[in-house]
């Protein structure tokens, strides 16, 4: 562990130098404007919670050594509140004027968040790639601690400057922070630093700690690249709203294609146990009361129905791209079957846009009325949407646990299998608000396939990966996964019914 420490003070001797402290530090740009790259963080930092909650957090601590690292992440789990609060003080809402749509594609869509919702994804790998060793845990924990108290030690400094200017006490950028960024993991030293690592665990830890602090340099390429091309030019990220492009009308759109797995012929014995459970649960999970309330709720309009629960399936919809970017899709492809994968998921990545599109005919920034900050606390820290985050964090942990391309094939049948119900229905309430109101639905009205390549049907290469024989282990792990995907989606549409019926958001 030695080597893991001498590497920690090495590379955050190097991080201290990084160009973009130069620029915090620089008389040149007023104080007042020198905190004002806080919107590219966003995604980040309110992520980190989840990272520690669902990710780095050991469900059932089974020694010190992993207490300890838990005790870590309920201190830090907490920051999200403090960066949202110092946002307001900041008066981000006013200098940003975004609405929730406009926050939705920063955080989501955006190609100068881009990098950070890859850095989600990486900070979520490395807690699969360490198996739950808890010295590995720790290597890679202490460089990201490391990476924190360089940033705050300097951002700091000027939070207190401002402090004294202005008499507002920034909690995330100043000192209160810093006191609880000691550079280390909270109650490690002493305990850790004289451990050994076996041959197996060393040359993890130190690629892991490693990753860690080449995640940070570039981090730090990103804050300094926004802070010269936005603050620096007193600019604001603006989202281009100009009109999609589609690949088909509305007349001949609207048939779902990823329904071939019920018409897809004879599966090696195996894999046709898998369709046994995934058919039965996706038929179970079609009669769920939330579905009976979308048909025949006469109270509610159609066009009020969506709105009332659509917000719920935000963190859903929005970041079931980057799960397929970056959990489920393969960096590079070593066989057919991985091809077959890879081609779904750049079909699936398309998707969000048209949800945001869907968002906008809605007309939901009016009917919220949300702020940024608003709507980053909605995403973030409502109490009923922790349900849909912990799931997704599941789904990330499944797909990235298990690399074969037979696991991950029935990942994906089980996700898209588990939105057939979700979408015959709302696909109904879709056309009659188009043509009541004159819009267009594509996400909601089930038209996905115009937002990517016209090809032709998939079953045909799926057979690739459901004739070719499986283990009896893989077979059980596949089962385990798809009941997983359909409890969650069951958990959610019941949170969604609720919604629905207490009127949540108060859509008139």
């Amino acid at each position: 562990m030695h080597e893991i420490m001498n590497l920690k003070r090495e590379r955050k001797r190097q991080l201290v130098n990084h160009r973009f402290y130069d620029w915090v530090r620089s008389d040149s740009v007023p104080l007042e404007e020198r905190l004002l790259f806080a919107p590219i963080m966003a995604i980040f930092v309110m992520n980190f919670r989840d990272a520690n909650k669902w990710f780095i957090r050991f469900p059932k601590p089974r020694n010190q050594f992993e207490e300890i690292i838990n005790g870590n992440t309920f201190e830090d789990e907490t920051h999200s509140r403090l960066f949202l609060e110092d946002w307001r003080k900041l008066h981000l809402d006013e200098k940003l004027e975004w609405r929730a749509s406009d926050m939705l594609w920063w955080l989501f869509l955006a190609e100068d968040t881009e990098p950070f919702r890859r850095f989600v994804m990486e900070f979520a790998r490395m807690t699969v790639v360490d198996d739950g060793d808890p010295f590995i845990r720790f290597a890679h924990s202490e460089a990201g601690e490391a990476c924190g108290n360089a940033f705050f030690d300097t951002v700091s400094k000027i939070a207190t400057e401002l402090e004294r200017k202005s008499g507002i006490k920034y909690r995330y950028f100043g000192t209160y922070h810093l006191s609880r960024e000691p550079g280390h993991v909270l109650q490690s030293p002493g305990i850790f630093e004289n451990q050994r690592l076996d041959s197996r665990q060393r040359p993890k830890a130190m690629a892991l700690a490693t990753k860690m602090f080449d995640i940070f340099v570039e981090m730090h390429d990103c804050f300094l690249h926004y802070a010269e091309s936005y603050v620096g030019h007193r600019a604001i990220p603006r989202r281009q709203r100009s009109a999609p492009v589609w690949n088909a009308t509305p007349e001949v759109a609207g048939v779902a294609t990823g329904h071939e797995v019920e018409r897809a012929g004879p599966m090696v014995p195996y894999h046709a146990d898998i369709r046994r459970v995934f058919l039965d649960r996706k038929e179970r999970t079609a009669e769920h009361p939330f579905y009976a309330w979308l048909r025949e709720a006469s109270s509610v309009s159609p066009k009020q129905k969506l709105q009332r629960f659509i917000p719920m399936w935000i963190g859903d919809i929005m970041g079931y791209r980057d799960l397929n970017k970056y959990a489920i899709r393969y960096p590079a492809v070593r066989s057919g079957q991985e091809a077959v994968i890879n081609e779904w998921c750049d079909d699936l990545e398309t998707h969000n846009s048209l949800f945001l599109n869907d968002w906008d005919e809605l007309k939901m920034d009016q009917v919220l009325g949300w702020t940024a900050s608003d709507t980053l606390k909605f995403c973030f820290l409502d109490p009923q949407m922790d349900v849909h985050r912990r799931n997704m964090c599941t789904f990330v942990k499944l797909a990235m646990g298990h690399e074969k391309p037979a696991l991950r094939f029935w990942l994906l049948e089980a996700l898209e299998a588990s939105g057939h119900a979700f979408f015959e229905n709302t696909k109904r309430l879709a056309l009659e608000v188009e043509r009541e109101a004159g819009v267009r639905l594509d996400y909601l009205g089930d038209r996905h396939d115009v937002a990517h390549p016209v090809r032709k049907g998939r079953t045909g290469a799926r057979a690739l990966i459901t004739s070719e024989p499986i283990t009896p282990a893989d077979r059980d792990t596949a089962i385990g996964m798809v009941e997983t995907i359909f409890d969650a989606v069951d958990e959610q549409l019941s949170l969604s019914l609720e919604v629905g019926q207490s009127n949540k958001f108060d859509v008139r």
